[in-house]
């Protein structure tokens, strides 16, 4: 686990900034949507600029919400209370998880071509298809947790029907608010703890 210190460019409820222009890996969080770039810049003059990140979570298309993901050039005032915050991914953690990279090359995975919704809990929308996956590996899964973000190489449906993650980052608040960062091998959720499962389609992240 790394310290808040280490990694926090940006944390709209702890009202902690740090000016500059950062590299590496970077997830911000807006709204109820992941962004990831390996790029940041931070200024009072300028706010908060992303170039070409990619956008994933939920939009609403007439009275559907689709998912998404996408490159996009974003840029945020620093009174924008909607950006909850930025954080760079130390250096270990990432190695870590680039190390635990599952191989595409085995036939039983199932990589996306497209982006689409695995589960979805929403006042206004509800989709579940964790069952018709029960015991299928599906590469690239992203989970809005309650306080938190799982990015994983892969996800398997248990025989319960809830979603087992393999080689994760994981992003989220502690009882104190304080935002940690950390890489499990494996990481079970109850589907009543999740917001979304959103899986990347290959096609989108060739761009």
């Amino acid at each position: 686990m790394n310290t808040s210190d280490d990694f926090v460019l940006f944390d709209s409820l702890k009202s902690i900034r740090i000016n500059g222009e950062f590299t590496g890996s970077i997830v911000s969080k807006y709204k109820n949507k992941v962004i990831f770039s390996d790029n940041i810049k931070i200024s009072d003059s300028e706010g908060i600029m992303i170039s070409e990140g990619l956008i994933t979570g939920f939009e609403k298309v007439g009275m559907e919400l689709n998912p998404i993901s996408r490159k996009v050039d974003l840029k945020w005032d620093l009174n924008d209370t909607l950006l909850e915050y930025c954080v760079i991914i130390p250096e270990d953690t990432m190695e870590q998880y680039d190390q635990g990279q599952f191989s595409n090359e085995l036939p039983y995975t199932i990589n996306l071509l497209h982006t689409a919704t695995l589960l979805l809990n929403n006042h206004e929308s509800k989709l579940n298809h964790l069952d018709f996956f029960k015991g299928e590996i599906l590469k690239n899964p992203i989970a809005m947790i309650r306080n938190g973000i799982i990015i994983a190489d892969r996800v398997v449906i248990d025989d319960n029907g809830d979603p087992v993650f393999y080689d994760c980052l994981i992003v989220g608040r502690d009882e104190n608010e304080d935002i940690n960062i950390s890489y499990e091998p494996i990481t079970n959720v109850d589907d009543k703890m999740l917001e979304y499962i959103i899986i990347l389609g290959i096609e989108e992240l060739k761009i």
